[in-house]
């Protein structure tokens, strides 16, 4: 009986992500962002200063205007331990958009992501254990982000993970692929 109401949740759960417009279908954004005390610096223990925070690029596909997947990229260096280097496939809800009540647009959105983090020991030698490798231990909780503009915006997250407790940046969204825009040209 649990495992069918599970099912049942679940696809009510993708009928809701079911576009009803596709205005946003097909657009893709990168991101640039900063952000400061990560997992990696909690798990390293004080001194906290020792980290450069944490650098990152995203990529995000529309799937619909609720949702978009993505691939990121973030880089920490903690320079008495290692080097990170973080790829992490994610996925973002939107859960508010003022996109059509005021000039200035504003949308609030959680995301989560999980994958690979690559560590670079950076203190190995005689009697010490080294610690490099691929580690699967990467991942991203954002249960409050905040995007404010439109084509091109700034954004403030706040969450735990590789990316840290708080998270910044800028992010581009790009317009369909040029073809698409030609194949709807020739359409009417």
């Amino acid at each position: 009986m649990q495992r069918k109401l599970y099912v049942f949740l679940f696809a009510l759960t993708l009928i809701s992500f079911i576009p009803q417009s596709h205005a946003q279908r097909g657009k893709s954004e990168f991101a640039f962002g900063y952000g400061r005390f990560s997992l990696y610096q909690f798990a390293n223990l004080p001194p906290y200063n020792t980290s450069t925070g944490t650098f990152s690029l995203t990529y995000r596909y529309y799937v619909s205007p609720v949702v978009t997947l993505g691939m990121s990229f973030g880089y920490e260096r903690i320079s008495n331990w290692a080097d990170f280097i973080s790829f992490i496939p994610e996925v973002t809800v939107r859960y508010l958009d003022t996109k059509n009540n005021h000039a200035t647009r504003v949308r609030l959105y959680g995301s989560f992501g999980y994958g690979l983090t690559l560590l670079n020991d950076l203190h190995t030698g005689p009697g010490k254990v080294d610690e490099s490798g691929a580690k699967p231990y990467g991942f991203q909780v954002t249960p409050i982000g905040i995007r404010i503009g439109r084509q091109f915006a700034g954004f403030m997250e706040i969450g735990a993970g590789y990316k840290g407790i708080f998270h910044g940046g800028i992010a581009l969204r790009v317009p369909r692929h040029l073809h698409h825009r030609e194949q709807d040209v020739e359409a009417h």
